[in-house]
């Protein structure tokens, strides 16, 4: 029966023995990084999958709740410093970090006192190094099935095609550039997931991790270029991948910086007998089943429900507004006419999008009646009852909406647009360019 190697130790060159004291410094660093790293870790493990992880997550969050919502108030002077429901660097999510921070700190204090004896944490450090490869692993493997099922980066939606360029946010350009091009996506996501499984294994976790770092580092500069509200993430995850690489710095560097031979890494078997061998087996291999399958399962659901599998509309369509009046009165297509349509967009499931002549947008939710012919429609609350339009269809995909719309009568004549009409979707790939081609 070989030998199970849960967890190593990797002896640094020139040491004879991983056992080695360590330098004062280094115990210090050890302690902070290992408070930090298992508070934070912990944090975005329940934030990406609270629903598996509730029992734990709500007690944690409950936990650092009051800290970190005086220290937005009071100190970062937010008004209201609710918790949010995701990552975004929101006040709260910075005085939470604080608060790890300043814990860890303390923490490290108190531990290096009454520690002070002890000269090396080997074994706690290779518990720490396992308790990153999968957190790590779950979060690459989070962003990386959410791009190859296209559910981070969507291809450009219909009303964001019929924006102006300059209307674009930073962030909302940086999507639109992504989304376009389906094989960059999924090429991205094919990055961090082969990161994210390496990871998984303890003798590529150094590849695995370098992967992450180079994907990530690019992750965190584009998120800063373009004003992206998830900066304190990629910074978490850049720090996680840095610390896995820190045991074998010396030798990446004698070998890709400067050219000089180097020796292995010592991976320190822990030899576990029969029973405890099939046990710990057995234990690794349901936590990989239980990261992989469950969040696999759950993007391929978003990919048919809300993803670009999602089944469309029965009108879906980008419509645009040939005649207009309102009450009897005609309205001419001048972008002065703050009342007037330029666009109906059918693209969401019980929602339609309107744009006006000054590209502003209005949503609404409906529900079509397929049988009766009609779109009822939420426009302005309790005013639902008298928002009913019938649909009659004309030529080439177009249609025609009557009815009242927020207590109005309305008549429209739309004509459908064809999606493949815009430059972004129809230029498609080319092995050859005889002249640059650029709008």
């Amino acid at each position: 029966m070989p030998d199970v190697v849960p967890f190593s130790q990797r002896r640094p060159e020139g040491v004879e023995s991983s056992r080695s004291a360590w330098s004062p410094l280094t115990r210090v660093f050890f302690r902070f990084a290992s408070v930090y790293l298992l508070l934070s870790g912990c944090y975005w493990i329940f934030v990406f999958a609270d629903k598996s992880t509730a029992l734990l997550g709500k007690p944690y969050n409950a936990l650092w709740r009051p800290f970190a919502q005086w220290i937005a108030m009071h100190v970062m002077h937010a008004t209201v410093a609710v918790e949010p429901n995701f990552v975004r660097d929101t006040r709260y999510l910075y005085a939470l970090l604080i608060c790890f921070v300043v814990f860890s700190a303390v923490a490290a204090a108190v531990w290096s006192w009454l520690d002070r004896q002890r000269t090396e944490y080997v074994a706690l450090n290779d518990w720490l190094r396992v308790f990153l490869r999968y957190v790590l692993a779950y979060l690459m493997l989070h962003y990386g099935l959410d791009k190859i099922f296209l559910i981070q980066f969507p291809a450009p939606g219909l009303a964001r095609l019929t924006e102006k360029f300059g209307d674009y946010s930073p962030s909302s350009l940086m999507w639109a550039f992504i989304g376009s091009s389906a094989p960059y996506t999924a090429f991205g996501g094919l990055a961090e997931v082969l990161g994210g499984l390496l990871l998984l294994s303890r003798r590529p976790t150094t590849l695995g991790a370098l992967i992450a770092f180079a994907v990530m580092f690019n992750v965190t500069v584009m998120d800063f270029s373009y004003d992206v509200g998830v900066k304190l993430l990629c910074l978490n995850i850049l720090l996680m991948a840095t610390y896995l690489v820190l045991p074998d710095a010396r030798r990446l560097l004698n070998f890709f910086i400067l050219n000089r031979a180097t020796s292995p890494a010592q991976l320190e078997a822990v030899v576990l007998n029969f029973p405890a061998s099939r046990i710990a087996l057995l234990v690794k291999i349901c936590v990989v089943f239980v990261l992989i399958v469950p969040l696999t399962v759950r993007e391929w659901k978003s990919y048919r429900e809300i993803g670009a599998g999602a089944p469309r509309p029965p009108l879906y369509g980008l419509y645009e507004v040939e005649d207009f009046s309102l009450n009897g009165t005609v309205h001419p297509p001048l972008l002065t006419d703050t009342v007037r349509w330029r666009y109906v967009i059918l693209e969401t499931p019980n929602v339609i999008a309107v744009k006006h002549m000054d590209d502003s947008l209005s949503q609404y939710r409906m529900g079509y009646d397929a049988a009766q012919h009609t779109i009822k429609l939420d426009a302005a609350g309790d005013v639902a009852e008298k928002s009913v339009l019938s649909v009659s269809e004309t030529g080439a995909g177009g249609m025609t909406l009557d009815g009242t719309f927020a207590g109005n009568a309305i008549h429209t004549t739309l004509r459908r647009v064809d999606r493949s009409s815009f430059t972004l979707v129809n230029r498609g790939f080319h092995w050859i360019s005889e002249s640059s081609f650029v709008r």
